[in-house]
């Protein structure tokens, strides 16, 4: 039934392929319309930024689930868009059996009251010229919650439970340090007696010793109030401390999803394995590199076809068809990543056999193609170049050839991998577990 409680352990948030794409109109000239004949026709392309695409998971009531993944890859746009901060695209986002993408008008405004945010910035989300106390009684105003004596007394009571001053209630948000700001918005969060709460990097901008003070704050309301957390954050140590599962995200896409400690010792995705890596070690004895991940993020605008990371997976799938052996495979994979990214500016043929290959090319057609890359690329007058380095031509033959025609180029993954701590499942977008 619609809107009726969720008992503890239970899917609360349950999520199917939500989509949201920022068009042209959302841009800075969106809007602007000009009259025909003043103004030169200015001409822009009609794409769109899958800032997220497709994305299906479920929240358990009284659970944390941690969501990770680099800057830019859609965590925060996620989280807005489950709270109709922003209007989805497509999908369905359905909440106590209530589908809040299709909620308008009222029947929006009542659901909010259930549903709350806490934002990154401490300072910019209080408003300066509001006292605290007053900043913590508008949900509550808004909703119609208590008279004016009511919620002034739910508001001190409320600056005590997150470890402030109840006579801090006429102070002004200037007066309080980066973590006492962030308690204030989560005071604030709770004022309207909320279900569900979008944590969206809380305590990112903070010192490291207010970060603990915060998230333990945040664990002990969650368990007083019954809260459900989505806690959005690109600190996989934070992620740990807090999280009962976690999602990890990756332009655009959950690639990874599984119970904390499955995750952590049992990572099934190579970009996962690369975020774990490229956490810093506490020991200045530790020498080497930490695995950190080669290219860039491509553009959600044209985001990459089958899985989204294939473009910097240093475990990307042979094409079939080619008859050669996993050495020869990472070989060829090695090469294609050195020409696509031209780490090398002058060599000759020979060179570029003993230095990529061993001086051995893969056998059969595999063989023919990088030699026809090499001869592209090579600047010495036996390969037939005579000098000229078309890294162009190569490139885009070796991607066409090989990259493009892999599996992980021309199907989306979605796999359930068997875990090894006991937990229920484990998602994971790749490929190798086919």
């Amino acid at each position: 039934m619609a809107g009726e409680d969720v008992a503890h352990g239970e899917p609360l948030l349950e999520v199917e392929g939500l989509k949201k794409y920022f068009g042209q109109d959302s841009g800075l000239l969106g809007g602007i319309s000009f009259e025909p004949g003043r103004f030169p026709p200015i001409s822009l392309d009609e794409q769109q930024v899958k800032a997220v695409d497709d994305v299906s998971f479920e929240i358990r009531r009284g659970e944390t689930l941690g969501l990770v993944g680099e800057s830019g890859c859609g965590k925060s746009t996620l989280g807005r868009t489950l709270l109709r901060l922003l209007e989805p695209t497509a999908g369905t986002i359905s909440f106590k059996g209530d589908d809040l993408a299709a909620l308008s008008g009222e029947e929006l405004r009542r659901k909010r009251a259930e549903i709350q945010m806490i934002f990154q910035d401490p300072q910019s989300s209080l408003d300066p010229r509001m006292k605290v106390g007053r900043i913590i009684e508008e949900p509550m105003r808004a909703h119609g919650m208590l008279d004016d004596e009511g919620r002034e007394a739910r508001a001190k009571d409320l600056l005590e439970k997150v470890g402030l001053d109840p006579h801090h209630y006429n102070r002004h948000p200037h007066a309080f340090s980066g973590g006492q700001r962030q308690r204030v918005n989560l005071a604030r969060a709770l004022s309207v007696n909320p279900d569900f709460i979008v944590c969206d990097e809380p305590v990112s901008a903070l010192d490291v010793s207010i970060q603990a003070q915060v998230l333990n704050t945040m664990e002990r309301l969650q368990e007083e109030f019954g809260l459900t957390y989505l806690f959005i954050a690109h600190d996989l140590s934070v992620i740990r401390h807090i999280s009962d599962r976690v999602a990890v995200m990756y332009l655009g896409n959950v690639v990874e999803l599984a119970d904390k400690e499955e995750l952590f010792e049992n990572p099934q995705h190579p970009y996962t394995r690369a975020l774990l890596d490229s956490i810093p070690v506490p020991d200045p004895r530790r020498r080497g590199a930490r695995g950190a991940l080669e290219g860039e993020v491509p553009s959600p605008v044209d985001p990459p076809s089958g899985c989204r990371f294939r473009t910097r997976c240093p475990r990307l799938i042979a094409p079939e068809g080619y008859d050669w052996t996993d050495e020869e495979w990472a070989h060829t994979r090695s090469f294609l990543r050195a020409v696509k990214r031209r780490t090398f500016e002058s060599a000759s043929a020979a060179e570029l056999r003993r230095e990529f290959f061993g001086g051995d090319l893969p056998d059969g057609e595999a063989g023919e193609i990088v030699a026809e890359a090499i001869a592209l690329v090579a600047t010495d007058a036996d390969a037939g170049t005579e000098g000229r380095g078309d890294w162009t031509d190569a490139r885009e033959l070796l991607l066409e050839k090989f990259a493009r025609e892999s599996v992980c180029a021309t199907e989306r993954p979605a796999y359930d991998v068997e875990t090894e701590h006991g937990t229920d499942s484990h998602f994971a977008a790749c490929h190798l577990h086919r």
